[in-house]
């Protein structure tokens, strides 16, 4: 394999795990929280693309990648916390 084809495939990869968490998010359900994960994952590859592609280093996919990176972990919090609260909200609303 050379490095365009590793590349390639990196890049592929990210924008698969990046589409899925997107997906994950977007459900607004229980499982919302592992979108926010793989979006952890993805900026993480994402900046490991950026540092190893033909053209690296490719200091906009950082920069943004660090700061979308920020922006997840914020929103995994959120998201966790959140689900946390739920359960007893709606236990105290049934009684």
């Amino acid at each position: 394999m050379t490095v365009f084809s590793i590349a390639i495939t990196m890049d592929i990869v990210c924008a698969a795990i990046s589409m899925a968490g997107s997906l994950l998010v977007a459900r607004y359900d229980r499982w919302s929280y592992l979108g926010w994960m793989a979006w952890l994952v993805a900026n993480v590859l994402w900046i490991v693309w950026a540092f190893t592609a033909p053209t690296a280093p490719v200091w906009g996919v950082v920069a943004q990648n660090v700061y979308f990176f920020y922006t997840s972990v914020k929103g995994y919090l959120a998201c966790r916390k959140s689900m946390k609260a739920a359960p007893a909200s709606s236990a105290m609303a049934s009684a």
